[in-house]
């Protein structure tokens, strides 16, 4: 973001432009350093903007990119898309008064590729028995309950598991209680539901 407190009539557009080419090279030059792979990186322009006179300004995307060197925004751009963001923002528009551009905000987006969660799931082999780690007691509801424990990265897809259990891994411990019961989906999330009665 960059303050740039500019009135819009009569703004010098090729200024302006010059600096959000450089703002759109620095923002992807942070996105291109952190090694991350992505499909595209998406540029977006948002000035905030008011009437001059108010101190409350609204966001005002900008419908231009970066080609060939230049955004090719110009006043009446700046213009079109802040009257859209006040109308939508307040319902009316106040003809007559002068507009003032207040900050530059510049994003760069970095699109990753699509991810198969599915990738997720368990490993094809495992099994509910070898997922089985013993059991041990538990206290639920003011008694001790025997309660089977697994090593709950190791429960196959599929996998159906009544309480009283406790699924153990290296980060987190899920209780399943008495009167729940949880099953594996196909992507390995652990799913904990009421047991029917």
């Amino acid at each position: 973001m960059q303050t740039v407190n500019l009135p819009l009539a009569g703004i010098d557009a090729a200024s302006l432009d010059r600096r959000m080419v450089e703002e759109a090279a620095a923002a992807r030059a942070v996105v291109e350093s952190a090694g991350l792979s992505v499909e595209r990186i998406d540029l977006v322009f948002e000035l905030d903007m008011h009437y001059i006179g108010q101190t409350h300004t609204v966001a005002v995307p900008l419908p231009v990119s970066v080609a060939n060197g230049t955004t090719g925004v110009d006043e009446a751009t700046i213009r079109a898309a802040f009257e859209r963001a006040y109308q939508a923002s307040f319902s009316r528009l106040l003809p007559g008064v002068g507009a003032k551009i207040v900050n530059l905000r510049t994003a760069a987006i970095g699109r990753r590729p699509h991810f198969d969660l599915a990738a997720l799931a368990p490993a094809a082999g495992t099994t509910v028995e070898g997922a089985y780690a013993g059991s041990r007691p538990v206290w639920f509801d003011g008694a001790w309950h025997e309660t089977a424990v697994y090593n709950r990265l190791d429960l196959p897809v599929g996998a159906h598991i009544q309480g009283p259990a406790i699924l153990e891994q290296p980060d987190a411990t899920t209780v399943i209680d008495p009167d729940l019961s949880a099953h594996v989906d196909g992507y390995g999330n652990v799913i904990v539901e009421r047991s029917a009665r």
